[in-house]
């Protein structure tokens, strides 16, 4: 239903709230040490992410990215003064009849956060997202992530759902909102 081809590297370039250059592109395998440390800085954090410890090895990010050189999942990786500042994945949804909705997921370090990398991976990832068939994404975030809900509604994401205290978090229970966007050429 879906063709499949060998994903070329893909750029996009932005300019940051304070003016420095933001680099998006897909990843490569070279990346697997970025996005593995990213991944387990954020985890480290215990804030932003319903999971407590970042168990992958590098080798397991080396994997993901080749996976993606020959399926439909998107691995985008960020740049901010060529520093690595965050990623976003978006994976089709595993029944057949949503295959054009896409389950996205982002990471941006602490350091390179409210400058616009978030906004930058968003934005690369519906351009990608609709050359690989994808008509829909879905995301879901923390209900007190003030700051992630207000990019995904400034970027025309709706509410379409609240899980009541779906995460149990070391801070408590925590409310998980749903979220969506149709993407159109």
């Amino acid at each position: 239903m879906y063709e499949i081809s060998v994903q070329r590297m893909k750029t996009w370039e932005y300019t940051s709230k304070d003016r420095r250059p933001i680099l998006v592109r897909t990843a490569e395998r070279g990346d697997a040490p970025n996005l593995h440390e990213g991944f387990r800085r954020v985890v480290d954090e215990g804030t932003w992410l319903p999971t407590f410890t970042a168990n992958s090895h590098i080798s397991d990010w080396v994997h993901w990215i080749e996976k993606t050189q020959n399926n439909r999942e998107i691995l985008l990786i960020a740049f901010l003064d060529n520093v690595y500042a965050g990623h976003l994945t978006l994976q089709p949804e595993e029944w057949n009849a949503s295959q054009h909705v896409g389950k996205l997921g982002i990471i941006v370090v602490k350091e390179h956060r409210h400058i616009g990398v978030g906004r930058s991976l968003m934005l690369s990832c519906e351009e990608i997202g609709l050359e690989h068939d994808f008509t829909k994404i879905i995301l879901s975030t923390f209900d007190d992530n003030e700051v992630a809900k207000n990019l995904y509604l400034s970027l025309g994401y709706r509410i379409v759902g609240i899980r009541r205290d779906h995460f149990n978090m070391p801070t408590g229970f925590i409310d998980e909102v749903l979220m969506e966007k149709e993407i159109i050429r």
